[in-house]
């Protein structure tokens, strides 16, 4: 069902596999006139789509909210799930909460973060798979936006 990239940085990756390895770089490459053809087109629009809409993790999800925190600087530092009823951090780091993970967030809050795309990405995998040494296979990448019940579409 997915098409490898034929060129590039990430040839012979999908993009499910990109989004687990290097998100930056596929919402910088989403970004550009023409970058994907053929099926990688409408696959980019659905992984990006999916991308940003996943459940919280968690069986009682509508109790739950993902907080996104960054530091003084505006870069991204953590994400984690908490109680929606528990307080809104107080302290130095600014937040946010939403119903869902997004894997934009990061791009959104600064346009070039690899660092925070790392801290990101061990987050998500502490989160799904368990650990954030987890690693990420083609078939784990694929599964997991293929399958329909992780996101809220």
């Amino acid at each position: 069902m997915w098409t490898e990239l034929t060129v590039g940085k990430h040839k012979g990756k999908t993009l499910p596999q990109i989004m687990f390895s290097d998100p930056d770089y596929f919402y910088w490459a989403r970004s550009q006139t023409n970058f994907f053809k053929g099926s990688l087109i409408g696959q980019a629009d659905d992984v990006a789509r999916k991308a940003g809409a996943i459940h919280i993790n968690r069986p009682d999800r509508q109790n739950w909210r993902v907080q996104y925190f960054c530091s003084p600087d505006g870069k991204f530092a953590t994400f984690e799930f908490v109680e929606a009823s528990r307080p809104r951090h107080q302290g130095s780091s600014s937040t946010t909460r939403s119903k869902l993970v997004d894997f934009s967030y990061v791009r959104r809050t600064r346009s070039y973060d690899k660092s925070g795309y790392k801290l990101f990405l061990n987050d998500f995998k502490y989160y799904y798979f368990g650990s954030r040494a987890h690693r990420m296979t083609k078939k784990t990448c694929e599964d997991f936006f293929s399958a329909m019940g992780n996101f809220d579409l």
